[in-house]
């Protein structure tokens, strides 16, 4: 087995264990020059990609995407200054506050709320690979981010949904940890850190609480490494950092009319609901893996797509071990590296853990795979192995291979079988990683044609509505958000159970005045149990169907109410 003889950069950075000899007789400067431009392209291509999707509606907008467009419309108009997610009690709406001038200048169309999610995208790039570059080395960074360009179903629907909560805390959470990395590497340089640092864990607290592993393992890090060099000013830098992106959830929870928002989450997190912990681990990581790395077919997984799972775990305690043994011979410099690369998998790990411990999990593994997609900022902690194993196969007997700007050197004196094997191994692994990426991807843009039907179907609704003058509807819950916001409320609507009972209405002013009108619509999807239901029940319902058509896969009922219009409950 070949020796691993590592030296630290001035900055303390480990580079790449596996530059090839040619690359090693590149200066530094030329090879980061180098590495750059490649990893822009490979950027460029990933955002194209995504501006194309965006342009095409794909993917299809969700109720919740709705909610969000409403709120940026609401704070556009001046009307509405939401604190949280309207309907609850705690995810930020930073992200509808962003949205808000361009569904102004735009009008309320999807592309127009999903523009600022596309921005934050291309910043994530941005930030990974950084952070990538600064813990690893230039081109595994290049190498992390072609994994991260490409876009499955899942991966794009959390990047590119202008609902909030995924696409801009996920760039949160990169930015606190490339923060958290340059803290503990570059002491020196740390007032403006210290506060970037704290208003990104702030910002996260408020925004969204499935991100707080990473908090924890960034806030770990920082305090265990960095503490020799901490004052009481950086402290206090920091904390005045947190509590202004926090300061939203502070102020809101600081009203004694209003729920804690602490509570309410809990109460909605479902680690106390029933549910086989053999069903949780399969879908947290058989299933749920997969899902968020971008290796499945829209909304299912196939069997031979499921290998992810399992490998991901062995490259994660492959990467802890690496870290951990490296940690334990190195010097106070190398440290700070190996610390840092330890915070990324326990981040992941965190997160892994409390998904399992949700019962999501288990009850809902492919819409709630969702909730791993902040584990894409480890991505660079768990591929290293592979990218070590891989790169082994390209150096040569007696060759001498040095990473960029002083990195880890390797001299290969001899070639084992059991190396020979293993780096076979991981170069295989790595090839059908990207395979797996790009059929993924390419199961997307052959869904195109089906999603383009479910835009356009919205759109026939819509417009159907518009025609009729039918502006007070019953709907379900995925439906009626989004009549809203794409008709600039020229639609509002109440939100019914299968049942036809009341449902989940995320801006409740909207059932009082549904409720109060004389003449409503029932959009039920057609061939559904809500249409049945209202077939069986309308009688009873205080409704006289008028007329009935069908238009964009919904039975549409236009019915008077005989019951006189209740008083429209208004906002004081």
């Amino acid at each position: 087995m070949a020796k691993l003889v590592e030296r630290n950069s001035p900055d303390g950075r480990v580079g790449n264990a596996g530059e090839t000899a040619a690359g090693s007789t590149a200066g530094p400067g030329l090879r980061k020059s180098l590495a750059c431009r490649a990893a822009a392209v490979v950027g460029l291509a990933g955002v194209l990609y995504r501006a194309i999707l965006i342009a095409v509606d794909v993917p299809p907008a969700n109720s919740d995407e709705g909610t969000a467009g409403l709120a940026a419309l609401h704070i556009g108009e001046g009307r509405e200054w939401p604190t949280f997610f309207y309907g609850q009690d705690y995810m930020g709406t930073f992200y509808s506050y962003l949205a808000a001038p361009l569904v102004q200048v735009f009008g309320t169309h999807w592309w127009a709320l999903r523009l600022p999610a596309l921005v934050l995208y291309a910043v994530f790039l941005v930030l990974v690979f950084r952070l990538t570059r600064t813990l690893y080395s230039s081109w595994f960074a290049v190498f992390v981010t072609g994994v991260m360009a490409f876009g499955s179903d899942r991966v794009v629907k959390d990047q590119i949904i202008g609902a909030g909560g995924y696409s801009d805390v996920a760039t949160a959470v990169a930015g606190l940890m490339l923060a958290s990395a340059l803290l503990v590497l570059r002491p020196a340089k740390q007032r403006t850190t210290l506060v970037v640092w704290g208003l990104l864990a702030g910002y996260i607290v408020w925004t969204h609480w499935l991100a707080l592993p990473y908090v924890a393992a960034a806030v770990l890090l920082v305090a265990w490494v960095g503490r020799a060099g901490m004052t009481i000013r950086g402290v206090a830098l920091a904390v005045c950092g947190f509590l202004l992106g926090a300061a939203p959830l502070i102020v809101f929870n600081l009203r004694l009319d209003r729920p804690n928002s602490f509570s309410v989450l809990l109460s909605l997190s479902g680690a106390t609901e029933p549910a086989a912990w053999s069903d949780r681990l399969h879908g947290a990581v058989i299933v749920g893996l997969p899902l968020s790395s971008g290796l499945c077919a829209p909304s299912r997984c196939a069997t031979w797509q499921l290998w992810w799972g399992p490998t991901y775990l062995v490259l994660l305690v492959a990467a802890t071990a690496i870290a951990v043994a490296a940690l334990r011979r190195a010097d106070d410099g190398e440290c700070r590296v190996h610390a840092s690369r330890l915070a990324l998998i326990a981040g992941a790990a965190m997160t892994l853990a409390a998904y399992v411990a949700s019962s999501s999990s288990a009850m809902t593994p492919v819409e709630s795979a969702r909730y791993l997609h902040y584990g894409m900022v480890s991505l660079p902690a768990v591929l290293w192995p592979l990218w070590v194993g891989a790169t082994a196969l390209v150096g040569r007997v007696g060759s001498s291979v040095s990473a960029d700007d002083g990195g880890i050197r390797r001299r290969v004196t001899g070639r084992s079988r059991s190396r020979a094997f293993l780096a076979a191994g991981c170069v295989t692994l790595a090839g059908v990683l990207f395979a797996g990426l790009s059929i993924a991807t390419g199961q997307l843009i052959v869904h195109r044609s089906r999603y383009a039907g479910q835009a356009d179907n919205e759109q026939q609704l819509v417009d159907s509505l518009r025609t009729t003058g039918v502006g007070h509807v019953y709907s379900g819950y995925w439906t009626c958000n989004r009549l809203a916001y794409r008709s600039r409320e020229q639609v509002r609507c109440a939100v019914l159970d299968d049942d036809l009972s009341p449902g989940l209405d995320r801006y409740r002013p909207y059932r009082d005045q549904v409720r109060a009108s004389a003449r409503v619509a029932y959009v039920l999807p057609a061939s559904s149990a809500m249409s049945d239901t209202f077939a069986r029940s309308a009688p009873t319902l205080g409704v006289d169907v008028v007329s009935r058509y069908e238009v964009g896969g919904y039975q549409v009922y236009v019915c008077h109410t005989r019951r006189p219009p209740a008083p429209v409950v208004t906002d004081r």
